[in-house]
């Protein structure tokens, strides 16, 4: 009897080892692979804050990777001949949202899970061009104008008009935008026209090559703009909101003004791009980024105008004011709205001509 108690301890013992070894041999379950989630924005302008990052990430256990455009057309070039999946959120504005939507590029936003959809202002959900059939494909984000930024140390007497940037006494030293759209609607401010739909294309052409001799350059992103500002080669021009106001905070000598006679004015928004891998993790994103966290830091550290109506509605009077965000200003602008392709040709062209002169 003891030997067979033996055997079938021994056996025992034997087929718990066995298993032990089975079980240290078994490959462990490979770690879920993080989602990597594609945005595409102006660079240094926001979502790519390294803290905002950082926040979002480990919150949603995900990776955000940035990639960056140069302007809105490009923006819409990037969407239609990208793979599917290849990226996931972008920031349109209302120059190719309509077009964006028509070709069947974004896909449609469920507000229901974006938790911060209602504390946007109504005034800029009704804006015609982040919908469509009742349905949005984009969310506001933030707004501002693209107006007269200049050099307090190079500039004393008061900016009214957009017309400075046919001063003469600046010549040398204007940066006018690299961007037929603003370009254009400058000219047509200045002249008086409707700068959404000018009734005189020629004169607006033979303004703009009027104001060609007195440019130091035509400039493309903001990280170049402020470049020839800080070398004081640019004293004043076309500059953002947004981006004006951050300089300040840093202690550039730069004020911002929205000039009387008007000013260009624009909705960020953002927008997921239809076949996407990510999409709900691509609405957290959008979420994150209209919350009052993150809409209060920015603008309080220069950022543009909020659409959070929590956040924007508890700014002071004269902060709004020192920002260029206040109702006076946004009173002034003309915000630019969506043309068709031929309008777009046609302006795009007028523009090279300009450029080539």
């Amino acid at each position: 009897m003891k030997m067979k108690l033996l055997h079938g301890l021994g056996l025992g013992l034997m087929l718990i080892s066995l298993l032990a070894l089975a079980a240290c041999s078994t490959p462990a379950a490979a770690p879920a692979e993080k989602p990597t989630l594609v945005v595409i924005n102006w660079k240094d302008y926001g979502s790519d804050n390294p803290e905002a990052i950082k926040q979002f990430e480990a919150a949603n256990n995900c990776t955000v990777v940035h990639e960056y455009m140069a302007s809105e057309e490009e923006l819409l070039t990037k969407i239609r001949t990208s793979p599917a999946g290849k990226i996931d959120v972008i920031l349109p504005n209302a120059a190719i949202l309509p077009q964006a939507i028509k070709d069947g590029l974004l896909a449609e936003i469920d507000t229901s899970k974006v938790s911060n959809f209602p504390k946007i202002y109504k005034k800029f959900l009704d804006l015609p061009e982040n919908k469509k059939d009742g349905k949005y494909y984009a969310l506001p984000w933030v707004w501002g104008s693209t107006a007269i930024a200049y050099n307090t140390n190079k500039v004393t007497e008061p900016i009214t008009s957009m017309s400075v940037l046919w001063d003469e006494k600046y010549k040398g030293h204007v940066g006018m935008r690299d961007d037929f759209n603003d370009a254009i609607m400058s000219a047509a401010i200045v002249l008086k026209q409707d700068p959404n739909n000018p009734a005189d294309l020629e004169a607006i052409k033979q303004k703009l090559i009027e104001q060609k001799p007195l440019n130091q350059t035509y400039w493309k992103t903001g990280d170049e703009w402020s470049k020839f500002f800080a070398n004081e080669q640019i004293w004043v021009g076309l500059m953002w909101s947004g981006q004006a106001a951050s300089m300040k905070k840093e202690g550039q000598p730069i004020a911002f003004v929205v000039p009387e006679d008007g000013a260009i004015g624009w909705v960020d928004n953002w927008a997921v791009v239809k076949g996407t891998n990510n999409y709900d993790l691509a609405l957290k994103f959008i979420d994150f980024m209209i919350s009052d966290s993150f809409q209060k830091t920015w603008v309080e550290s220069g950022g543009p105008a909020p659409v959070n109506s929590t956040v924007g509605d508890a700014l002071s009077e004269d902060f709004k004011k020192d920002a260029a965000i206040s109702e006076t200003d946004l009173n002034r602008l003309y915000f630019i709205s969506y043309h068709d392709e031929a309008v777009k040709k046609a302006w795009n062209e007028l523009w090279q001509e300009v450029k080539a002169k």
